[in-house]
C-alpha cells in the first residue's frame, strides 16, 4: 500500500489547517548524487504527501533544500519572509483565486484518500457551500462516496457504508457443489448464470434462494 504523508488531524480540522494556512510543507530526507543525505521540504502537493503553496517557494518543483542550520539560523525566518513577499505581490482577486485552488486541489485528494463513511462524514461536515468550487467539490466527493459503494442517509444526515459482504463458508460450497451436479448441472455453467467467477461469492443469507433458482434451472433444460 501507498503511504501518504499528511497532517495528523481529523477531516474537519485537517481541512480547516488548509483553509487558513499560507504554505505547508513535507520535510524529507533524500540522497545526493554524491551518495549523501540531503533534507528538503517540499511544498508542491503530490499523491504521497500534502503540501501547499501560496508563497510560490520553491520554484517550478516546490522544493527548498535545507542548509545547515548552525550556519543558516535564520533559514525558516527567512522562508516565511519571502512567501509573505510574494504573497504580497498578489491583488486580494489574486490572492483569493489561487487560494480556492489550492484548497480544491486539496479537497480532491483527501477525497480519494477517504476510505469509509466516516471520512466521508467529515468532508461533508467541513464542505462550505459559499467557496468559489463548491460544486466542483461536491462531485469529488459524491464520486468517492460512490466508489466506495455508501449511501446518504437523508433522514439522519449522514453516510453509511455498505453492508460487510457475508459469503457461504466452504462446507456450504461443497454441499452446493454436489447440489449442482445431483441437477446434472456444473459449476460453471452455474456462476455463468449468477455472473459470478467462483461459488464462495455467493452471500450465505442467499443461499436458499440460490438453490432455488438452481432447482429451476435444471428444469428449463440448461445442461453442463
Amino acid at each position: 500500500d501507498q503511504i501518504i504523508y499528511r497532517p495528523d488531524l481529523g477531516g474537519k480540522n485537517r481541512n480547516e489547517l488548509y483553509r487558513i494556512a499560507d504554505v505547508m510543507g513535507y520535510l524529507t530526507t533524500v540522497t545526493t548524487g554524491e551518495g549523501k543525505n540531503a533534507r528538503v521540504i517540499n511544498f508542491k502537493p503530490s499523491p504521497t504527501h500534502h503540501a501547499k503553496n501560496s508563497g510560490a517557494l520553491g520554484g517550478e518543483t516546490g522544493e527548498v533544500w535545507v542548509p545547515d542550520l548552525k550556519a543558516h539560523p535564520t533559514f525558516l525566518a527567512d522562508l516565511i519572509t519571502q512567501a509573505k513577499d510574494h504573497i504580497n505581490t498578489l491583488t486580494p482577486a489574486q490572492l483569493a483565486a489561487a487560494k480556492a485552488q489550492e484548497e480544491l486541489e486539496n479537497w480532491k485528494q483527501s477525497c480519494e484518500e477517504a476510505e469509509h463513511a466516516g471520512d466521508l462524514n467529515q468532508l461533508t461536515e467541513s464542505l462550505d457551500k459559499e467557496h468559489m468550487y463548491y460544486q466542483n467539490m461536491r462531485q469529488a466527493m459524491l464520486m468517492r462516496a460512490k466508489a466506495l459503494n455508501c449511501t446518504f442517509d437523508k433522514q439522519r444526515g449522514t453516510w453509511i457504508s455498505p453492508p460487510e459482504f457475508n459469503g457461504i463458508s466452504v462446507q456450504q460450497r461443497d454441499e452446493l457443489q454436489n447440489f449442482i451436479a445431483e441437477r446434472g448441472l456444473d459449476v460453471k455453467t452455474v456462476c455463468e448464470h449468477f455472473g459470478i467467477d467462483a461459488l464462495i461469492q455467493i452471500e450465505a443469507a442467499k443461499l436458499q434462494a440460490v438453490k432455488q433458482e438452481i432447482e429451476i434451472l435444471s428444469k428449463t433444460g440448461i445442461r453442463a
